[in-house]
């Protein structure tokens, strides 16, 4: 089953970098078949023959931006684990739900009238969190001791904790909460009780005392992805709702059937899965809403053989450096060794082009190896790279 290609997705070719040459759009989505073009799919599978890896244990799918040509496709249909990849899933549903030149704001805010003889917040001490993926014990540590220094060194009240709030390895608002207990006793902030409470900004008659605000979000994310960090993408799936909510943007908002992915966590450890063709439908939709943002795929994801991270190391060479950006998967100890790649390729003839790559049951390195060499083939036949090099926007 295919998955109906938006409107969205006929402005894509807008994301080939400015190095090439303008390519319009076709006017009309083709409805029948898509075109196959290569012998890639047909090499890859004989080499991981030659190598003694069962084919049912691996999913492929790479096919051009608009949908219209295939290039590889192998049991595409079939769900996989997909690791870190489905952290572009979890980048996806952060983007959609507070942009990605959102700052996170984490501030503590006083609720009643302090009593400078005695220091006493006759009242209570707020703090308003939006669930800030990075926050540090450092920066917790800060927020804390500016109450301090204000003039607070007790609260006759409760200290509430209002929305997502998780900081340094703490990823649940619960764990993040029970840890700020202990640090703000710590550092000799005497609060009779620290809970848990959801309150508007607008509904109170209370002052600022201290902040902390994040980088934007598609900063955060890009270091995410770059370096794969799954502390990170937790506290993501935290400030979004859960893993739950990750998978039901999936369902409900791209159209993936619910058959086909599972988000049980949002760094993509442990037990999930998705298929290659979801995979690509997921890129399809995401690469089309960075287009009306004005950004890139790599302004959230690392440039081969370029960028700090999981893909440093690979694409290096100057036949191919620069022209795949994407996420890539590990988890050695899981289904007999799961690796995967995620992403899209620019390619001079044949402009960018999508890829979702599954491989299970097998060494990782050796998978990794099958991935590149299947890539660099087809980025030869498709002409040579189309490299990416400063497409990304800069920070603000």
């Amino acid at each position: 089953m295919r998955y109906a290609i938006s409107t969205v997705s006929l402005m894509f070719f807008l994301l080939w970098p400015i190095q090439a040459q303008e390519i319009p759009a076709p006017a009309v989505v083709q409805t029948s078949s898509p075109q196959r073009v290569t012998n890639a799919e047909t090499n890859y599978l004989t080499e991981l023959s030659h190598r003694g890896l069962n084919p049912t244990s691996q999913g492929l799918l790479i096919e051009s931006l608009d949908g219209s040509t295939i290039f590889a496709d192998h049991q595409s249909d079939v769900a996989f684990n997909p690791a870190s990849v489905i952290k572009l899933a979890t980048s996806f549903t952060a983007l959609q739900k507070f942009g990605p030149d959102f700052h996170f704001e984490t501030a503590f805010y006083a609720a009643g009238i302090v009593d400078k003889k005695t220091r006493t917040l006759n009242g209570d001490l707020i703090l308003l969190s939006t669930g800030d993926p990075v926050l540090s014990t450092l920066d917790v540590n800060k927020l804390v001791q500016d109450v301090i220094r204000s003039g607070i060194a007790r609260v006759s009240g409760s200290l509430f904790v209002s929305g997502p709030f998780t900081y340094a390895s703490y990823q649940n608002t619960p764990e993040g909460t029970r840890r700020l207990k202990l640090l703000v006793a710590r550092l000799g902030l005497r609060v009779p009780t620290v809970t848990n409470k959801t309150l508007s900004l607008a509904s109170l008659q209370a002052n600022k005392i201290s902040s902390h605000t994040s980088a934007s979000l598609r900063e955060i994310l890009f270091q995410q992805n770059a370096h794969s960090v799954n502390n990170t993408a937790e506290r993501v799936g935290e400030a979004v709702g859960g893993p739950s909510v990750v998978q039901d943007f999936l369902v409900s908002t791209l159209g993936i059937p619910a058959a086909e992915v599972h988000v049980g966590r949002t760094s993509g450890l442990q037990d999930n899965f998705i298929t290659p063709r979801g995979t690509i439908h997921l890129l399809q939709e995401m690469v089309g809403w960075l287009g009306k943002q004005n950004l890139n795929p790599q302004d959230i994801m690392p440039t081969a053989g370029i960028d700090a991270g999981t893909l440093a190391a690979r694409f290096r060479s100057d036949d191919y450096r620069g022209a795949v950006v994407g996420k890539t998967g590990t988890l050695p100890a899981t289904d007999g060794g799961v690796s995967t790649l995620a992403g899209i390729i620019y390619t001079k003839l044949r402009g960018p082009i999508l890829f979702a790559i599954f491989n299970t049951h097998g060494s990782v390195a050796l998978y990794r190896q099958l991935q590149d060499n299947l890539l660099k083939e087809l980025i030869v036949e498709s002409g040579g790279p189309q490299a990416t090099t400063g497409m990304r926007r800069s920070a603000n």
